[in-house]
């Protein structure tokens, strides 16, 4: 009987297929490159086949790759299933959300576990706004961006995104409000991604020129880290008018301008079907039902 591939292998081919990149591969599973490449070859020396070309613009599955692949997916998915359903801890849910929604995210699940003291939910918070229930042990996730397509997942909406500029009321004068984006172009703009895509798409939505921007611009990787600078009075961020909403009720943050435009995404509670349990149905009603709540 010919040797099963590990888990290890096969979790890295499957993150590695999703992302066509080793080093983008090793983030995700928070080990090195070198370690998710060995474990491809292992993986390729036990089929006796290769499964991805190596090219200098990233990887491509080979045709044998594109076969193995959905078949890995299946007998994965039908693993976790069994698993799941002899789980002996009904009412423990595992949650991925990212970093940036933990201020809205925390107070909602503190007065969830107080009306369910049965239910225990275990919080991860993570960069990334994504998840891959093949890989990751969660069996929920709260996911920034558009309502997954896949029948075998359930997304239900939190909130819309909602973005405007926002900054410390220590940097405007006399608490000026309704400035243009050329006079806000006098402070620092604080971006939560390196590509300015926050700041561009608000000028460009709000009707303002894209051409426009500050002299001097600061960087962060996540949105949150771009929206405590702001609070700390470096400069203006472009927030989420709800995740900022405690800021803003006090007076902590002030918007200089009361445009503000929807980006046409939102933070979506995302559970694969068979994760549905009535603990899980519990918690997607109470976010929803509760997603104003500060």
């Amino acid at each position: 009987m010919q040797e099963l591939p590990t888990t290890k292998e096969l979790t890295a081919f499957l993150v590695a297929s999703k992302t066509l990149s080793f080093t983008s591969a090793a983030e995700e599973l928070n080990v090195t490159q070198g370690a998710v490449s060995r474990q491809i070859i292992a993986l390729e020396s036990r089929l006796q086949t290769t499964l991805f070309q190596r090219q200098a613009r990233g990887l491509t599955l080979t045709d044998k790759g594109k076969e193995f692949l959905p078949l890995i997916e299946q007998a994965v998915s039908q693993i976790q299933h069994a698993v799941s359903k002899v789980s002996a801890d009904k009412n423990l849910i595992k949650l991925k959300a990212p970093s940036c929604i933990t201020t809205w995210l925390l107070p909602k699940l503190m007065a969830f576990q107080q009306a369910h003291p049965e239910i225990d939910i275990e919080l991860t918070s993570a960069i990334n706004h994504s998840v891959n229930f093949s890989t990751e042990p969660f069996n929920a996730a709260i996911c920034y961006g558009h309502a997954p397509q896949s029948a075998e997942l359930t997304a239900s909406l939190l909130f819309e995104e909602v973005l405007a500029p926002m900054c410390s009321p220590t940097l405007v004068a006399n608490g000026k409000r309704e400035m243009s984006a050329e006079s806000m172009s006098q402070f620092t703009w604080l971006h939560a991604t390196p590509d300015r895509s926050d700041w561009k798409l608000w000028l460009s939505k709000s009707g303002n020129p894209t051409k426009i921007f500050a002299a001097q611009n600061q960087h962060f990787a996540t949105l949150d880290l771009a929206v405590s600078a702001a609070l700390q009075g470096f400069g203006v961020a472009i927030g989420d008018t709800t995740l900022a909403k405690p800021d803003l009720d006090s007076q902590r943050l002030i918007m200089p301008t009361s445009q503000k435009v929807a980006s046409g995404k939102g933070y979506f509670l995302v559970c694969p079907e068979r994760h549905a349990s009535p603990a899980m149905k519990l918690l997607v009603e109470w976010l929803v039902a509760n997603h104003e709540q500060t």
